[in-house]
């Protein structure tokens, strides 16, 4: 289980629900969802006997941000949404190049997903996207060597996105198989010899050094970014 995964609740899993003042029709809400088959999203795990999912819901123009403790382990745990899955839903100037993007990650041996509003919407058909909401991916990096590549893939596509379609786009790589790190901070690290950056697991947010985080490749990834500065906007 990860940060991002998608929990499926059964109605026979008991939860707390950890937003004691929210009104009684969004809990009934929360069931909704769960005879739905809506997914629940892995959040950051106080300690690791604990699990903790988290949803958002919008009622009256309101959102609420609601967390459920899990009395056990969840059931059904899935990867996050497939970016791809989404590209209906994003403008239409920005669909072509989108495809493009998935392609390229898939190409350099990474996987884009999608959460936040984007992810919200596709799921529960609420209206959480809006005018100022941002993009929200994340790339799973399975071969370190070609993180400097991917990083100029995703500023070449949040540069476009911005340009062509006013929208924002925000997110994280997972290296190593669990440690998330926002793009633009290790992207500015690197490009800008800054020794850390902040990363996250399930369990914990920490400062790592990018020489610990990058291992062997941390020369090759500057050489590659520093080569190509001309194309990251920061």
């Amino acid at each position: 289980m990860h940060r991002h995964d998608l929990v499926y609740l059964q109605p026979k899993e008991a939860f707390t629900l950890l937003n004691a003042s929210v009104p009684l029709s969004v809990i009934q809400a929360i069931n909704h969802m769960i005879e739905a088959r809506q997914p629940f999203t892995v959040c950051r795990q106080n300690t690791p006997h604990v699990s903790k999912v988290a949803t958002s819901h919008i009622e009256n123009h309101c959102k609420y941000r609601l967390a459920l403790e899990l009395s056990a382990p969840p059931q059904i745990t899935t990867l996050p949404l497939a970016l791809e899955t989404t590209i209906s839903s994003l403008p239409k100037n920005l669909q072509e190049q989108t495809r493009s993007f998935v392609r390229q990650c898939c190409d350099l041996k990474a996987n884009a997903y999608v959460y936040g509003s984007f992810a919200n919407q596709y799921f529960t058909n609420l209206p959480f996207v809006t005018p100022t909401s941002d993009l929200d991916i994340l790339i799973v990096v399975h071969e370190m060597d070609r993180l400097a590549e991917l990083l100029i893939k995703i500023e070449t596509f949040k540069q476009f996105a911005l340009s062509v379609a006013n929208l924002r786009v925000d997110g994280e790589v997972r290296l190593h198989g669990q440690k998330d790190v926002s793009f633009n901070e290790l992207s500015h690290a690197v490009v800008s010899d800054i020794p850390t950056v902040v990363i996250k697991t399930l369990h914990e947010v920490e400062l790592q050094t990018i020489d610990v985080l990058l291992g062997w490749n941390t020369d090759e990834c500057e050489r590659f970014i520093d080569a190509h500065k001309r194309r990251l906007i920061f």
